[in-house]
């Protein structure tokens, strides 16, 4: 399976993962260092996803101020 997660291309593949950057560099993961990336990105998701709220509230109060 392939995805495109902004400029990554990641596969998933039997191993684990390959994240791809569009300048080239890329981070092949097994499957237990793609486990343990998942549980960092869990851990921290409510942070994520209120730091993704500010910076969505951030753009449309300048997209406000522009208009």
């Amino acid at each position: 399976m392939e995805a495109i997660i902004g400029r990554y291309r990641v596969q998933v593949l039997e191993s684990g993962i390959n994240l791809r950057h569009v300048s080239g560099i890329a981070f092949d993961l097994n499957v237990d260092e793609t486990v343990g990336l998942m549980d960092v990105l869990n851990a921290y998701r409510q942070t994520f996803q209120s730091l993704q709220n500010q910076q969505s509230s951030l753009s449309d109060s300048d997209t406000d101020e522009t208009s």
